[in-house]
């Protein structure tokens, strides 16, 4: 399960290529980009965002992970009758994902029961975050029936019961969201991020001083904060931030920005003395956000720019934090654009 050299779970160096311009990105589905993400930071992103619309956004979040889960099955069933291997029917490929669950660190699922035309009962053990488990979950589903899953939890933050029932008709809220999750997008091939690579397995020998991936328990911690991480895709974030704005506004994408950058204040406020940004963007760019590079004085202020931001507005937000937990004073964002995937950001003291 694990490499012997590096201690990483094997499949994860062999499926994966780490760019020197900040993103992660599968050896097997070209538009398939990964990230390591922080489920207290997850959970603080959404939670904020409903307090501060005075609207509880769960709803809009399961329905974004959905479109990414669907998308994602719906890809490697067609790998699986490209190869010319036999796919395996409903409930056996229900029981082969619940198996692989754990790996990425979502925690763990058991089928309790399965019917063509009823649906699936789920129970979720240490889930990473119940609306994302639950619209992964019916992403699934529905990709593999082609029919459409109504989903309910039943439980807590983190251990709970999912159902999802066979619906005839789409409810009104699918019907308002008619976006389409984010295909293949064209990456910057810049920057000079290095890694060291494991003899055996191919993956980053960083990643093992960096993360405790422990497959049996379905955890992947990070090291220095003890904090629990998840490896996800990127689509899997944009799909639910995309609904979001959609459904909400265009003021979500500030909203989010400025929760982001809170969170990252507070977060590096916690690691300090010896907090170091450059040592941070390189710690981003393995964890597959993007390459922030290129910082420098001008003006009594900072310019930089981060190459392959997963999500702009989040992306920003973090490194916003980040700059004013190292300074030491808060900052004031004076620039901000985005152009062939590479932010340009101006901040100047406040």
């Amino acid at each position: 399960m694990y490499c012997s050299e590096c201690g990483m779970p094997r499949g994860v160096g062999k499926a994966n290529t780490w760019k020197s311009s900040g993103v992660i990105v599968s050896n097997y589905e070209t538009d398939l980009r990964g990230i390591f993400y922080d489920t207290r930071e997850l959970e603080n992103l959404f939670t904020s965002l409903s307090t501060q619309m005075d609207y509880d956004v769960t709803r809009l979040v399961i329905e974004g992970k959905r479109k990414d889960s669907k998308h994602y099955t719906r890809g490697l069933l067609k790998s699986i009758k490209e190869s010319g291997a036999e796919l395996p029917g409903p409930e056996e490929f229900f029981r082969i994902m619940a198996a692989n669950y754990p790996v990425p660190g979502f925690g763990k699922v058991t089928i309790l029961s399965y019917s063509d035309n009823e649906g699936i009962v789920l129970e979720m053990e240490d889930t990473y975050h119940a609306a994302m488990a639950q619209g992964q979950a019916a992403g699934v589903f529905e990709a593999v029936l082609d029919r459409r899953g109504y989903v309910s939890w039943e439980g807590d933050e983190r251990s709970g019961r999912v159902t999802i029932t066979v619906m005839e008709d789409d409810p009104e809220l699918e019907k308002r969201i008619e976006s389409e999750v984010e295909y293949s997008v064209s990456l910057s091939e810049s920057g000079d991020r290095e890694y060291e690579l494991c003899s055996r397995c191919s993956a980053p020998m960083e990643l093992s001083r960096e993360f405790d991936w422990d497959v049996d328990k379905a955890t992947i911690n990070e090291r220095r904060s003890g904090r629990r991480f998840i490896f996800d895709n990127t689509r899997g974030m944009t799909a639910v931030m995309q609904v979001l704005v959609e459904e909400l506004g265009e003021d979500v994408e500030q909203l989010l920005l400025e929760i982001s950058r809170a969170h990252a204040r507070d977060y590096y406020d916690l690691l300090q003395p010896g907090l170091d940004a450059k040592s941070e963007f390189s710690r981003l760019s393995l964890w597959g956000w993007g390459l922030p590079w290129k910082l420098r004085s001008s003006n009594g202020g900072l310019e930089l720019q981060v190459i392959n931001p997963f999500y702009e507005p989040v992306m920003t937000g973090r490194v916003w934090g980040l700059l004013e937990a190292v300074d030491g004073r808060k900052l004031e964002l004076r620039g901000r654009d985005l152009k062939d995937n590479i932010a340009y950001l101006e901040l100047a003291a406040a």
